[in-house]
């Protein structure tokens, strides 16, 4: 159940809405679903959404500021590409996927450029749990990081969006662009790669 909105505050969502729609609306373009008053429909898609598409860039990227940089872009491209979501109800798997085809741009492109450290900042935490049970925690993902980091980037977006999203085989493979069979064989070698590593 949605908690109503307190008279006067702004929710995250809108306030990346109102960083965004200027930046799709440049060049005098404006979209059809700004025309017709889409900023709260945005703005809902964002608050609903942002914390799963932050996590998969995270994942994929390793350093929260590249992550928050690229959730901005992931959702600049959703909101200029709105007409391609065609199932209302699929918003989260098509969002994944241009969140996905994102993060292996910018790994592509930062492998070019040089190797980028991990952040060590972590993920939000969700509930409250003990100081060791934290720390633990922490290390855990710290190790999962370091290990993902050692997958191609098609391995890491397979089984991020697999393992740690719970997309199906179907809606990984929509997300990048190949067969279901490919999405298997990724997911099969990280798997192998990151038992080998973690163990």
């Amino acid at each position: 159940m949605d908690r109503p909105k307190q008279r006067g505050m702004v929710t995250a969502g809108e306030t990346l809405a109102g960083e965004i729609l200027p930046r799709a609306v440049e060049g005098g373009r404006t979209p059809p679903l700004v025309s017709a008053g889409a900023t709260d429909w945005f703005a809902g898609l964002i608050e609903q959404h942002l914390r799963r598409v932050f996590a998969v860039l995270y994942r994929m990227v390793g350093n929260s500021a590249d992550a928050q940089d690229l959730a901005q872009e992931v959702f600049l491209k959703a909101f200029q590409r709105q007409q391609q979501l065609r199932d209302p109800d699929r918003v989260l798997p098509w969002l994944l996927r241009i969140a996905a085809n994102a993060a292996i741009d910018f790994q592509r492109a930062r492998a070019a450029e040089r190797q980028e450290p991990w952040d060590d900042t972590l993920e939000p935490q969700s509930r409250e749990i003990s100081p060791e049970s934290r720390l633990l925690q922490q290390e855990r993902q710290k190790r999962l990081h370091r290990a993902l980091r050692l997958l191609s980037p098609k391995e890491r977006a397979a089984i991020v969006l697999r393992d740690l999203e719970g997309l199906s085989g179907a809606e990984v493979a929509g997300a990048l662009g190949c067969s279901r069979i490919t999405v298997r064989a990724h997911i099969a070698s990280a798997r192998v790669k990151l038992r080998r590593i973690l163990s």
